[in-house]
């Protein structure tokens, strides 16, 4: 039985202490069972409801650490899951497949604005920041663009109906092909701007003259394709690269998230080892302490030993410069109070005999 105790040590040093007062009072034995049984019966109680408040801290502790660790392993499933469904494009291949494809479309547009302002309207001409501020709010049409598809194409283009999925995958496979006609397009005009350059037609003819007069479909065609192209390509590259470095940043938060859930379940699965041990520790006490009147009796027994240690030593010391010898305290409940009795009478003659021998 486990009494390592604060509460307990205060009672062995009160009752040490009032066999030391005894003894150097030449009292008769004060400390007798209807005094000793109920301090221990309350020390008793004490110890075992800290020892019971003990083990409860303990279960709580440990509890609550098992529910964390389940916590964390059920987060890190969820987050495994959840970086084994998210497909990364690398770095390298956003940017330049992408990102940049994007702003250089974006660029394209600005200058092919910048003709528009400047020569077509005749915009700007003596003022730099008129010109290249209507030149950029014109090519930036691309991030409006942009901006339609990730509000209202993409959400429903992965969380649709299916019969809006189809008209998306339409509308997409429509777009394609209009960028595919509107380079079909450029090309032909080109091959037209191509063949009047190359051929005598006279240093005096105006090709544009001939074109627009031969092919002036084709040329305001070309005019119109050219800037779908910038808006339609920039929109949809742009808008696809933010898709992109948006899920990085999810991926980049998701894998910072489960190390630091690695590292905290290890710590916690550490800590539960040590607090199942002093859970099983402050059980096993506790148990030893339900045994109630055992428990008393031996709390009473040291309370005992305490006070006549306590009385012994105090007549020892006295003695010992009369060169008198006390014999061993010995265990027992029938002889406590005669052994005491008999140190009180033998402390009493010591004393009188040096009182006549002065």
């Amino acid at each position: 039985m486990q009494i390592n105790n604060i509460m307990m040590d205060q009672e062995l040093d009160s009752f040490s202490s009032k066999g030391s007062t005894d003894a150097k009072l030449n009292q008769e034995v004060t400390v007798d069972q209807g005094k000793i049984k109920p301090a221990a019966r309350n020390s008793y109680y004490k110890i075992k409801a800290q020892y019971a408040g003990a083990a409860e801290q303990a279960k709580m502790q440990y509890e609550q650490t098992e529910t964390r660790l389940n916590e964390l392993r059920s987060g890190l499933r969820s987050i495994k899951d959840k970086l084994k469904n998210l497909e990364i494009m690398s770095f390298f291949k956003l940017t330049c497949y992408y990102t940049l494809p994007g702003l250089i479309y974006v660029v394209g547009d600005i200058m092919f604005s910048m003709e528009l302002v400047v020569k077509g309207w005749g915009l700007g001409q003596q003022n730099a920041f008129e010109r290249y501020s209507l030149a950029i709010a014109i090519g930036l049409a691309p991030f409006f663009v942009k901006y339609i598809i990730d509000r209202f194409f993409e959400p429903n283009l992965e969380n649709g109906s299916p019969q809006l999925k189809k008209l998306l995958a339409g509308a997409y496979l429509g777009l394609g092909l209009l960028m595919i006609f509107a380079f079909c397009q450029i090309a032909y005009v080109r091959n037209v701007f191509f063949r009047f350059m190359k051929t005598d037609i006279g240093t005096e003819t105006n090709v544009y003259n001939i074109l627009f007069e031969n092919h002036s479909v084709a040329v305001a065609l070309s005019f119109i394709l050219v800037a779908l192209m910038f808006v339609i390509g920039g929109g949809f590259l742009l808008s696809f690269s933010s898709r992109e470095f948006s899920k990085r940043k999810v991926f980049n938060v998701l894998t910072k998230s489960k190390a630091m859930k690695q590292a905290e379940l290890e710590t916690k699965l550490e800590m539960l080892s040590d607090l199942k041990r002093q859970y099983v520790e402050a059980e096993t006490i506790l148990s030893d302490w339900n045994n109630k009147e055992e428990c008393i009796e031996h709390i009473e027994n040291e309370l005992k030993y305490a006070y006549k240690n306590g009385f012994q030593n105090e007549l020892t010391t006295a003695n010992s410069n009369n060169g008198s010898y006390i014999g061993e305290i010995h265990e027992g409940k029938d002889n406590f109070h005669h052994f005491v009795r008999q140190l009180v009478d033998k402390y009493s003659m010591i004393n009188k005999g040096d009182k006549y021998n002065e």
